[in-house]
């Protein structure tokens, strides 16, 4: 331990020698007994005095003693709070020791003065067991010495003892246990006070003094100055003038690899470049650390006011990237970090500059950043960086506005898998370098702007062309396809294709290559017209490859990145099916076109939801009689904006989607209850429900329609009629006729509903079980004025009657048609001539308060 703060040794008291009283005494009593003999008067006097005096001397003596005794236990004390001990001893005769060398190192033997080193450190002992008997014994070896930390010689750091070193003298530094279980320095300061005649110690003082705060700072200092001078990362210390001070190795190394000529980066006063480490330490120490220089630092876009800014602060700290060209012309990044060393007291003096090389790094970086956006194979960007410079161009586009088009196409190589199994891998990457090869060269540029290709994965490309016009994009795709078709000749191992090929980019001739948007695409050459198959050789053992081709533009097709590639993708997919080696675009219209069926699908799925949707109900009358023989259910949409929509009008959107199924199950349930709700009211009538070819062909449609009719069992099935279409049977009969056997088990009946309008046959006709013939509403609205219609109409009739099926007709619009039909022999009618459709209660109530006429012929009953 150090000693505290403010100690000094006490002061030397100001009295007499310890003599001096004792002297006085004698002198004193002398004096008195000469009186007493010469002057007989004095006698008694000196007989007085004398017991005085010598009281008055001891007395004067024991406060000498108390004040030695005093000031002993002061020196010990502050001697303890210094941390040193003291000890003397007389080897074979006497020790005296202080209280902290007997706490420290146990008391001393003065027959064995050296049984206390068995309490040091082992390694340390082994050096004083060789010393110490030395140093007792005398000889040269005593002069040697060690300084704590174990460096040999009290002055010299070298390990090597001074000239002026002490021959009766051993400083050596060891370690003691502490309390805690572990080792604490000390230094052990021995000297030979006397000897014998014959050289032998005959009293030795020892010193013994806390040491490990010195130990810990030395330590700590060796690891700074140990880290500073093997630190990677350059470090120098500055002046806040930024002016050199010091730096550590690293840094002189940089400033070397940097301007050591030729000189390109931070000497540019003209100056021949340093020859030597030495030298140019010399030129730099004293200057602007570089690259902290002004112009440096402006050159990299740094300000040096804002960066005074923000060292002004006694904690400061900036940090920055300044590009360098380092000696030979290559390019460096350095990071530079400046921080204020902070002061006990008062302001920052000085500044650590670390310098780091970042060029590596940045490279590694970059490399790998180059492994994501680019294809190893070909070194074509990739899918992941196509689509980067896709969104990118479509964003000029939009700023700049209409005056270009963008095509974006996918292109496939045709059999390129069995390309890959016949010919092998090797051959397989040297033919698609070279077909990246060639994509690349007959790309087009301009000053502005160029097109891109990229390997999208596998045999796949993806090009982005800028055009002006549907017919150039098809003929710059049709060029680029002429390209990929020239012959790959085997025995080139670059890939190249031989002189004179068409699309050769070294041919003058040749139209493989242009210079701009509008260029014409060459035509196929007579070479590329005898190629018989995807995956041949020519004459000359040459292979040869075709390409499929899917494309879209933009801002025709008006979608994102992904999209328009998703569009490109649909397609290729469409060359693909329709015998692949050519270039097809992406219809927008009928892409439009879907997406608008989408929404209109969605909206009617969102009415069902809501309950929008509802049937109304026509009836179904006797022509002669005018009784009320039944009623179809026709789908309405209540339209909270359009009002009162006919099926017509939605219809068309869900009836070739997976709606279809679903809605012609929900229009079967809402018949079936409202069948039961009217035989409740009193009203039993034949209920006809119209069923679509998509929800007739729809997996599960009769046990579907079973269980419809269970949940219903006081509807009767055979009050049920079934309506098909005519194209519900013609694509599979077999299959339609199980279907309608199923229903006709059920106890349904089953009629075909818009006869005459289709392509059914008579056979197929006869093969489905049908009981009723629906006559097309168009052939009887104009019987009365087209003499073929009246025709086809007689020709239904009679046919239903061959075939034993009943007859309804549809579109009686007049007591005319009414008549014309009954006098054909058809008695059963539908039309807006003879009832509206109604709601389910409005027609409850028409056909509880109607009367028939007493001549329907001549009079719709309304």
């Amino acid at each position: 331990m150090s000693a505290p703060a403010g100690w000094a040794p006490p002061a030397p008291s100001r009295r007499l020698p310890a003599v001096a009283p004792a002297a006085l005494l004698v002198g004193a009593t002398a004096l008195l007994l000469v009186a007493g003999a010469l002057w007989p008067a004095w006698r008694m006097v000196a007989w007085w005095l004398l017991p005085l005096l010598g009281l008055g001397a001891v007395l004067h003596a024991r406060s000498l003693r108390q004040r030695a005794l005093d000031e002993r236990r002061e020196w010990r004390a502050k001697i303890d709070e210094a941390g040193l001990s003291l000890a003397q001893w007389i080897p074979g005769e006497s020790v005296a020791m202080s209280p902290g060398w007997q706490s420290r190192l146990g008391p001393l033997n003065p027959a064995d003065p050296l049984a206390w080193l068995t309490q040091v450190h082992a390694v340390d002992r082994m050096t004083l067991e060789e010393r110490l008997p030395a140093l007792l014994r005398g000889g040269a070896t005593t002069a040697a010495g060690s300084r704590p930390g174990g460096k040999e010689g009290p002055d010299d750091p070298t390990g090597q003892a001074s000239p002026d070193t002490e021959p009766d003298t051993l400083h050596h530094a060891l370690r003691l246990p502490d309390e805690a279980g572990g080792w604490v320095w000390h230094e052990l300061r021995l000297r030979v006070a006397r000897r014998d005649p014959r050289g032998r110690a005959r009293q030795v003082l020892a010193s013994l003094q806390d040491i490990q705060w010195r130990r810990t700072a030395e330590e700590r200092q060796r690891m700074s100055s140990g880290l500073f001078q093997h630190l990677h990362e350059g470090l120098a210390i500055t002046d806040l003038e930024h002016r050199l001070l010091d730096a550590n190795p690293a840094y002189w190394a940089l400033m070397a690899a940097l301007v050591e000529p030729p000189a390109g980066l931070v000497i540019e006063n003209g100056d021949p470049a340093p020859e030597t480490a030495e030298a140019l330490r010399r030129r730099m120490l004293g200057h602007p650390a570089l690259p902290l220089d002004e112009a440096q630092l402006r050159r990299a876009g740094h300000d040096p006011e804002a960066i005074a800014d923000a060292l002004a602060d006694p904690a400061g700290h900036w940090q920055g990237l300044v590009k360098v060209r380092a000696a030979g012309g290559q390019p460096r990044t350095l990071r530079l970090t400046v921080s204020s060393i902070p002061e006990p007291d008062g302001p920052a003096r000085y500044r650590v500059l670390a310098l780091s090389d970042l060029t590596q790094e940045l490279q590694r970086q970059q490399a790998l950043e180059r492994l994501g956006r680019f294809d190893l194979l070909t070194g074509l960007p990739n899918e992941q960086e196509f689509l980067r410079r896709l969104q990118a161009a479509l964003q000029i586009s939009r700023q700049v506005g209409p005056g270009f088009m963008l095509c974006v196409a996918r292109v496939d190589l045709d059999g390129f898998a069995a390309f890959n199994r016949r010919h092998g891998v090797a051959r397989a990457d040297q033919a698609m370098r070279e077909l990246g090869r060639r994509l690349t060269l007959a790309l087009r540029q301009a000053p502005q702007w160029s097109d891109d290709v990229a390997r999208l994965g596998g045999d796949e490309f993806g090009l982005l062309l800028r055009v002006q016009s549907v017919e150039e994009a098809q003929q710059a795709l049709e060029r680029l396809v002429q390209v990929l078709r020239r012959p790959i000749d085997p025995d080139d191992e670059s890939g190249a294709s031989r002189p004179g090929d068409p699309g050769d980019p070294g041919d003058p001739g040749n139209p493989g290559h242009a210079d701009g948007p509008g260029t014409s695409a060459g035509t196929p050459t007579s070479a590329d017209a005898e190629i018989n198959d995807l995956d041949g050789e020519d004459a000359f053992g040459a292979l040869r490859l075709s390409a499929s081709v899917g494309a879209t533009l933009y801002p025709q097709d008006g979608g994102e990145a992904e999209t328009l590639m998703r569009h490109a993708a649909h397609a290729l997919y469409r060359v693909k099916r329709s015998g692949r080696d050519g270039v097809q675009f992406f219809d927008v219209e009928k892409r439009r076109s879907r997406e608008a069926q989408a929404q209109a699908a969605l909206r009617v799925q969102q009415a069902l939801e809501a309950g929008e949707l509802c049937l109304y109900y026509q009836p179904k009358l006797d022509l002669v009689g005018g009784a009320l023989l039944g009623a179809e259910a026709l789908l309405r949409w209540r339209h909270p904006q359009r009002g009162l929509l006919a099926p017509a009008t939605f219809l068309p959107t869900v009836e070739h989607s997976g709606m279809a199924a679903q809605l012609g199950h929900w229009v079967l349930e809402q018949a079936l209850e409202q069948a039961r709700l009217w035989r409740t009211q009193g009203l039993d009538l034949e209920l006809s429900v119209n069923i679509s070819p998509r929800h007739l062909a729809a997996p599960a449609f009769v046990p579907r329609l079973e269980a419809l009719l269970a949940r219903h069992p006081d509807v009767p099935p055979d009050r049920i009629v079934l309506e098909l279409l005519e194209s519900s049977a013609l694509d599979d009969v077999a299959h339609a006729r199980r279907l309608l056997t199923d229903c006709k088990r059920l106890g349904l009946r089953l009629a075909m509903d818009d006869f005459g309008t289709g392509y059914a046959t008579l056979s197929v006709l006869k093969q489905l079980p049908l009981d009723q013939l629906k006559i097309d509403r168009s052939f009887v609205q104009t019987m009365l004025v087209d003499a073929q219609d009246h025709a086809l109409v007689q020709g239904v009739i009679a046919l239903a009657g061959q075939f034993g099926c009943e007859l309804v007709a549809e579109g009686v619009e007049s007591p005319a048609h009414a008549q014309a039909l009954i006098a054909l022999g058809c008695h059963v009618g539908q039309g807006s001539g003879l009832c509206e459709p109604l709601p389910p209660q409005a027609l409850l109530d028409w056909a509880l308060r109607r009367t028939p006429p007493p001549s329907p012929a001549l009079k719709i009953p309304r």
